[in-house]
């Protein structure tokens, strides 16, 4: 059974950057999506900027390729001005306007609302996946296999093995439930923040601001006066959106033991809409120029950082990420610290050792899941430990290890040969043929 030259499970950053790259490359795709749109936690879990498409201070361009047109063609539909510091800020409708249109452009077959829940797999050779809907069950068939669920589904279906939280600790990283707001007055916050720097800070992109924090001394405050419920965060950080007065808050969190209980999900994300109404609440009683701010809406689904990481042919490391490794079979690159959020300890950053402009590679070995001959993993569910996952989940590296995932399938087709088997140098050459940064 073949109906497909590759079927990609996911149909987030890394999934959509593979889908797009897979079809230029001439292949018959098909994106399976649990959601009823394309975006992943960009539109379902509101991570409304794209991170990692440039050096964490924002001096250097480290990824391009199929990421570059999925930016342009998001700018067409008025989603986003473009790069502010070291991320890409947006509008989530505008990108599903624009992801719907640029699947239809290459004429990528888009399974929504459709969870995959089992893998056929012969002798180590992925046949065919099992995806389920409102049409009952359905088996899709396909060349080659791309794992970007963001829970490492498909790898753990085919494998029964897989990474779950941090090492001999098991516990994940907290998830967040991001909320929009508009009706805010920019220059009165700017005014109150200049009068009061040890209670909020700005920073600015012109006369805009391009990001906000309300510091620790208010945000606690508040919470031992009962006046504001953020159990898990000492303060609230913001960004701006594409409109004036729009913004993305993005404090609220909560810790989960377990991402695959759906009760356990439920009374997560109960919690974490208390959080953002008192949030909102908090912003308009406490900082000038919040007096007129509303809600837009919060994030459709719960935002999980962090649940299940496949185990590849290499799995990336704390050492490699923090010391800004060069691998031989590089397939791109990542700038981003260790950003963990901690049930602990709070949000707890760790820079490269190379500093702010520096970057490390992600090398093949982590999007080939070993064991499976025709089977990538990518996104946040790459191959990695715990620590390097933290680095390497942001959505622009994830775009990267799609593209790469999408023509190493290629070459793999062409050659009759696996995943593992693909000669590195000759994808590195294709890839930067298609504008890949390596």
């Amino acid at each position: 059974m073949a109906d497909y030259d590759i079927v990609i499970v996911g149909g987030g950053p890394a999934g959509v950057g593979a889908a797009v790259a897979a079809a230029k490359n001439g292949l018959k795709t098909a994106v399976v999506e649990r959601h009823s749109m394309l975006g992943g936690n960009w539109t379902s879990g509101y991570v409304l900027s794209i991170l990692g498409m440039y050096t964490y201070d924002g001096t250097e361009k480290i990824v391009g390729g199929v990421a570059d047109e999925i930016v342009e063609n998001l700018k067409a539909y008025k989603g986003t001005n473009g790069q502010s510091h070291n991320f890409i800020p947006f509008r989530p409708d505008e990108l599903k306007l624009s992801l719907d249109s640029i699947v239809k452009k290459y004429g990528i077959d888009v399974y929504i609302n459709s969870l995959t829940t089992g893998a056929k797999v012969e002798k180590g050779h992925g046949v065919s996946i099992t995806i389920e809907g409102k049409a009952g069950q359905k088996s899709v068939g396909s060349k080659m296999f791309v794992d970007s669920s963001g829970d490492a589904d498909m790898s753990y279906f085919c494998t029964r093995n897989a990474i779950e939280g941090k090492e001999g600790e098991g516990w994940h990283q907290e998830a967040t439930l991001p909320f929009r707001l508009g009706g805010v007055d920019e220059k009165r916050v700017i005014s109150f923040a200049g009068k009061r720097k040890d209670l909020v800070s700005v920073v600015l992109n012109g006369d805009r601001i391009e990001r906000l924090r309300v510091l620790p001394p208010l945000v606690e405050k508040a919470k031992t006066e009962r006046r504001l419920y953020l159990p898990n965060s000492n303060s609230e950080f913001l960004f701006n959106t594409v409109r004036p007065g729009e913004f993305v808050c993005n404090a609220t969190h909560v810790k989960i033991a377990d991402f695959k209980d759906a009760l356990e999900i439920s009374k997560a994300l109960h919690d974490l809409r208390h959080q953002a109404v008192s949030s909102l609440n908090f912003l308009i009683d406490e900082v000038e120029g919040f007096e007129n701010a509303y809600l837009i809406d919060s994030a459709p689904s719960i935002g999980l950082r962090e649940t299940r990481r496949a185990i590849g042919e290499y799995v990336l490391t704390r050492s490699d990420v923090l010391g800004n490794r060069r691998f031989d079979d590089a397939i791109a690159r990542c700038g981003h610290p260790l950003e963990i959020h901690d049930p602990v300890k709070g949000v707890v950053y760790e820079h490269l050792s190379g500093g702010d402009n520096s970057w490390y590679h992600i090398p093949y070995g982590s999007i080939v899941v070993k064991g499976v001959d025709n089977l990538f993993v990518i996104g946040r569910c790459l191959s990695a430990e715990f620590d390097a996952q933290a680095s390497a989940r942001v959505t622009g590296t994830a775009m990267a290890m799609g593209h790469a995932a999408a023509v190493a399938a290629s070459i793999a087709i062409s050659k009759s040969t696996t995943a593992k088997g693909v000669p590195v140098k000759e994808l590195q050459e294709k890839l930067k043929e298609q504008g890949a940064i390596i």
